[in-house]
């Protein structure tokens, strides 16, 4: 569908259709780039040094970074280190006039980022001038240029548009700013319809103004073309374009009007349309489609003097397609040129006049690695320059100095408030918060290495700034991976609780560094945006967006997201008594289980966190990270083998909490013993329905279905006698003792039957936590608790393995920084191929599975951490279940065979005895002995229907 609207130009009563015959289009208009947009990259043209000549863009989505590559009259292009826009994941992208008149800037956004970054890339190996615009709307995701303004300021500065869709109802909504030398002169907010996207000018005529064009996004994407004179609206509207599509425009054969070209990456096919003057305004001529015979990544316009081609990116080249007379003309394809063997284009650069510059890159890659200029008329291309392109990143645009509120690797939320480009080599930091001071090393060469130790005073560290943190490259060591330097935000906001997952309703808070500072936010992206005076509450899942602002600056900082939920998986939302405080999560009466646990064929993990204020909760995750679930509140989760049973500590110390079983089928929980001393930990035997726990001075055997307990006979019992572990294959236990008395001290086995007891060799380390691999021959242990943590057990460091008799002892990590470890051992894969525990790594708290070598001596390769759910810290990983293959369940067919009713089943469930009645509702069943007689594949029964009773029923029954 097109929607058409009237429209007139000011001091004018004529129609601009009529306008239009008359004016054509001038050379004196200062048109704006198309930008195009490829999955990884913004590529647009822009003389950005001044020198009259069509430069081309390349701007990362990513890392935000931009080359240029500057163009010659020859056809050559320069390319420029990678300029910094201070923009990460880049959303939206113009170019134009928008800091000087001689030269070009572009202009970068992304929704987060709450502001628009105008950045000079006038430079060849540094960005140049940079400001920031923020406009009204609220998360800036689309920009365009419109070079002639409709008034407001004055020439030749642009108006910059900027659609923005976080704001409160109307969520989407249009900012167009008319700018003088990079500030915001004036402004005006318009509502759109759908999230605007692919925005650019659309140059009609030279006066009053340019109008701008975009796709409204949805299940049906619409063409949009707005007018910003006299009522700005949007002028003229497409229906029903395919969803995921793009367009481009220009002009053939001299005409007045552009034709626009719409296609669908992936798909074949180019939809074109003239624009078309009626006396109602504007509208589109009836579609002409244009089979491109192959799958079209990109398409772009260059203009070839009064006429114009569509260039149609391929896989495997690029072809021309012209319109001479109005009919398609589809030119030879190019595909020479490309850089290393192999490579593949990723798009292309129109620079004016049939110039082109295409780039290439390793497949899969898309972040272009080379260019070529080629010369284009119409028929054939023709190579002027090729040149490598510069790496996205460099020394010079990684930060290696982050800076933080509160001290990293040690605090929950640092809070980080700026990174930095410091010299390399830095090893320190000092002076925070009053100095600056860097402690770097100069490289002296390759047999002296490093010295000449110095300090540099730099400049006073942003406010908020306590600790920094030197020369983070390795994406295996960083705190970030890949940034750019970033400066410290306008304000910074702090949360308070962090976001996560929490076993209650909360209060949300925030905080600023400085009185006069504002927080905007709002619970959830349908709520409106409200300024924070006091805590507010929170007891369903929620996302809260925020962001903050000062009355001394327009500048608004990041958008943060802080996603909290409340471990329920759809449960029933626990009320609170705003009152009293108190609250209740009493479930349905009868009991009503509402997170049921769906065991994995991968393996199935059931792990504990804890949060600061010591609440325990149990958790389980299928092993390739999906299914996080909620479970209960407690600790130290064990779950029989048959995956039916929980059992699971609950009080404010784990150790000292009362011992519970649930029921993971029907989630009923029952009190199993009321803990007087210290349960250190427990384990599940062989039968799946007794739990060996450890309490007071000896090792007990509890029946949670009978409630029957007893003491095992292990002779020599000690009260540092603790967590049991039950060997897979014969029963017998593991368990350690963490006595101060160095004789006692170690792993112990016992025997099948707990009569006796036989401690393990291991020299002088001090073992803990006891595994047992899946074929009973090995066990995992960790070192690092002692006696002072005998009662918690929970200072575990380093993860060693051993076979059962002793050999084979190896040490499977290394860790000696204080930080990282895993406090209460591993598990083993259900492949007993590696373990699996909850612990740190890198500083990184969470599961990990480490994998062992193929003779289970050492690590096997790089560790795999389990993407859990955010919130409280990882603390226990207790078991894995792997669900049961499904019975083998033979089915009865029933055939008639002349004077017999055959009852035949697959040989290959041998065993099965059939069983008959005559009552289908009865429960006797009589049985029909075999043997049975065999035909083909089948077992068979034949059955004489001489005299047949009423009906007859059958079943097979295994014995």
């Amino acid at each position: 569908m097109t929607r058409l609207f009237p429209f007139s130009i000011p001091g004018s009563g004529t129609w601009l259709a009529a306008r239009l015959l008359a004016l054509g289009l001038s050379s004196a208009v200062a048109n704006a780039a198309f930008v195009y947009e490829t999955p990884t990259e913004f590529l647009t043209s822009g003389d950005f040094n001044g020198d009259g000549v069509s430069d081309a863009l390349v701007l990362d989505k990513l890392t935000g970074n931009a080359r240029v590559g500057y163009a010659d009259p020859g056809g050559g292009l320069t390319w420029s280190a990678p300029l910094v826009t201070a923009v990460e994941n880049v959303a939206g992208c113009a170019v134009g006039r928008l800091l000087q008149t001689t030269r070009d800037a572009v202009a970068a956004t992304a929704p987060s980022l709450n502001r628009i970054q105008l950045v000079d890339l006038s430079r060849t190996n540094t960005a140049g001038l940079s400001m920031v615009v923020t406009p009204t709307g609220i998360g800036p995701r689309t920009l365009a240029v419109l070079p002639n303004p409709p008034g407001g300021a004055p020439p030749p500065f642009p108006s910059l548009l900027a659609a923005s869709g976080l704001n409160s109802a109307p969520a989407e909504r249009l900012d167009l700013m008319s700018l003088y030398a990079g500030a915001v002169a004036t402004s005006a907010q318009f509502a759109e319809v759908a999230p605007f996207e692919r925005g650019n000018a659309l140059p009609l005529s030279t006066s009053p103004g340019t109008f701008a064009v975009g796709l409204a996004r949805g299940a049906q994407d619409r063409l949009r073309i707005w007018q910003f004179t006299n009522s700005p609206a949007a002028c003229l509207t497409l229906s029903n374009l395919p969803p995921g599509g793009d367009y481009v425009f220009g002009r053939f054969n001299g005409e007045n009007l552009p034709r626009f070209a719409f296609y669908v990456p992936g798909q074949s096919n180019i939809t074109l349309r003239s624009l078309i003057q009626t006396n109602g305004g504007l509208a589109f001529d009836p579609p002409i489609t244009v089979p491109a015979g192959k799958a079209i990544q990109g398409l772009y316009y260059t203009d070839l003097g009064t006429d114009g081609s569509l260039l149609i990116h391929f896989g495997d080249g690029v072809r021309g397609l012209r319109l001479p007379g109005g009919s398609p003309a589809l030119s030879a394809t190019y595909s020479a040129g490309a850089g290393a063997a192999g490579n593949v284009f990723t798009g292309l650069v129109p620079l004016g006049n049939g110039r082109v510059a295409i780039l290439d890159a390793p497949p899969g890659s898309g972040v272009a690695a080379h260019g070529q200029v080629v010369q284009f008329d119409g028929s054939h291309f023709t190579q002027l320059s090729a040149t490598n392109l510069p790496a996205i990143t460099a020394r010079g645009t990684r930060a290696n100095l982050w800076l933080f509120q509160r001290e990293p690797f040690v605090s929950r939320e640092p809070g980080f408030v700026a990174s930095l480009n410091a010299a390399d080599w830095c090893d320190g930091v000092s002076g925070l918060p009053g100095a600056f001071l860097l402690r770097k090393e100069t490289d002296r060469g390759s047999s002296a290495g490093l010295g000449n130790l110095t300090t540099d005073l730099q400049t006073a560290p942003p406010a908020g700034s306590s600790y920094g943190l030197p020369n983070q490259y390795h994406p295996a060591i960083s705190v970030f991976s890949y940034a750019s330097p970033r400066a410290a935000e306008p304000v910074n906001v702090t949360i308070s609780p962090p976001p996560g997952s929490y076993a209650s309703p909360l209060q949300v808070s925030f905080s600023t560094l400085n009185g006069s500072d504002q927080v905007l936010y709002r619970p959830g992206a349908a709520a409106a945006w409200r300024q924070y005076s006091a805590p507010f509450s929170l007891t369903n899942d929620t996302t809260v967006q925020y962001y903050g602002t000062n009355a001394g600056s327009a500048t608004r900082s990041l958008i943060q997201f802080a996603s909290y939920s409340f471990g329920r998986n759809g449960g029933p939302t626990p009320t609170l008594n705003l009152q009293d405080g108190t609250s209740t999560t009493n479930p349905p009466v009868p009991p009503a289980i509402t997170n049921p646990v769906v065991l994995s064929s991968v393996g199935t993990l059931f792990y504990g966190r804890r949060s600061p204020n010591r609440n325990f909760t149990i958790w389980s995750i299928n092993l390739d990270g999906s299914g996080d679930t909620y479970i209960t509140a407690g600790a130290r989760p064990r779950v029989s083998r048959d995956g039916r049973y929980l059992a699971f500590l609950r009080g404010e110390l784990p150790t000292q909490g009362n011992a519970w079983v649930r029921d993971l089928r029907t989630g009923q929980e029952s009190l199993l013993y009321a803990n007087t001393n210290f349960t250190i930990g427990y384990d599940w035997d062989l039968s799946g329905t007794n739990l060996i726990f450890d309490w007071y001075c000896w090792l007990w055997r509890i029946n949670p279905i009978v409630d029957v307990s007893a003491v095992l006979p292990i002779p020599n019992p000690d009260c540092y006698d603790d967590a049991p572990a039950v060997n897979p294959v014969d029963g017998r236990l593991a368990f350690h003792n963490l006595s101060a008395n160095s004789l006692i001290r170690g792993l112990y086995l016992t025997s099948p039957d707990y009569t006796a007891r036989q401690r393990m060799n291991l020299g002088a380390v001090i073992s803990s936590w006891p595994a047992w691999s899946p074929n009973g021959q090995w066990i995992s242990f960790a070192d690092g608790n002692d006696t002072s943590s005998a009662f918690g057990a929970d200072s575990g460091i380093n993860l060693w393995v051993v076979q059962a008799d002793g050999g084979g002892l190896s040490q499977i990590t290394e860790f000696t920084d204080g930080v990282n470890g895993f406090p209460h051992g591993a598990l083993w894969s259900p492949a007993g191929d590696a373990l699996v525990g909850a612990g740190r790594i890198f500083g990184v708290n969470g599961l990990w599975i480490i994998p062992l070598s193929e003779d289970l001596s050492h690590c096997g390769g790089y560790p795999t951490l389990i993407r859990t759910l955010p919130g409280d810290d990882i603390d226990f990983a207790g078991s894995i279940i792997v669900a049961s293959a499904p019975p083998r369940i033979p089915r009865i067919h029933i055939r008639p065979d002349q004077d017999a009713v055959v009852v035949y089943w697959s040989t290959n469930y041998p065993g099965y005895l059939l069983e008959s009645n005559t009552n289908n509702l009865s429960t006797t069943w009589q049985p029909i002995p075999g043997p049975y007689s065999v035909g083909g594949l089948n077992f068979e029964l034949r059955k004489p229907v001489s005299d047949p009773p009423p009906a007859t029923f059958f079943r097979l029954h295994k014995p």
